[in-house]
């Protein structure tokens, strides 16, 4: 698992691990906290009585609330691109022969199909995630949102890059790279948080089959063709030869 650190001070290897694993262990329990009881719950106290230590000791790692609460989000946007390059290397690894037009649009259709499987395979990142998107709350200080954006835009530069590939190819028709990826992003989680209704009206489709449809409306506006999102889907879907 990739892991964001927080600053260390110069210290020896072995006591910048050291402090390296503590500052590990007081995420991975803000992480259960907030998903087990949800964001107002995250206090440095509670987070200490967790751990079993006093608040104080946690000053030492992360000097206030809004610096844990950072490190929570580095650490679920850093787990949410690893699910996400994994996919996409299993992808590389088993595209063979096919080309570099279907490989691209596979491409997309794998990466989103990775965030809409979040909730089964990361569901604290996402829920971190989730929660964080959906609060109007201004929660982050400006530098450590700063901090955070270059993580953020690596993440989101794995379906911006196939977005400007398939243009370039002329499988998509010319257009913004960057508002088809925020536009994606955006769809995958309205229809990711449709699941709610569905406790309500259990007749409706799981959030899986609207993240599907929605995925494959946006590439066909875009000018991919029928046949074209049905080579990929099938490359996307399927899986690599033993």
């Amino acid at each position: 698992m990739n892991v964001v650190h927080e600053k260390t001070h110069s210290a020896s290897p072995r006591v910048a691990r050291k402090r390296e694993l503590r500052a590990e262990a007081i995420v991975d329990a803000a992480m259960v906290l907030v998903a087990d009881e949800g964001l107002d719950a995250l206090t440095l106290g509670r987070v200490g009585s967790a751990l079993g230590c006093v608040p104080a000791a946690l000053y030492r790692y992360f000097p206030s609330k809004d610096a844990l609460l950072a490190a929570l989000q580095r650490r679920a946007i850093a787990e949410i691109d690893e699910a996400l390059g994994a996919a996409l290397a299993e992808l590389a690894a088993r595209a063979g022969k096919r080309s570099a037009e279907t490989v691209c649009l596979a491409g997309i259709l794998v990466a989103a199909r990775a965030y809409a499987d979040l909730p089964r395979t990361h569901p604290r990142a996402y829920f971190l995630v989730a929660v964080l998107l959906g609060d109007p709350r201004l929660l982050l200080s400006n530098e450590e949102s700063q901090r955070t954006a270059p993580l953020l835009a690596g993440l989101l530069g794995r379906v911006h890059a196939r977005f400007e590939e398939a243009a370039t190819l002329g499988v998509l028709e010319a257009g913004d790279a960057t508002l088809r990826t925020l536009a994606l992003w955006g769809a995958l989680q309205g229809s990711l948080s449709l699941d709610k209704a569905r406790r309500i009206a259990p007749t409706l489709p799981e959030a899986s089959f609207v993240c599907e449809a929605a995925s494959m409306a946006m590439l066909r506006g875009w000018g991919a063709t029928q046949p074209q999102l049905t080579r990929a889907s099938q490359l996307a879907t399927s899986k690599r030869s033993p």
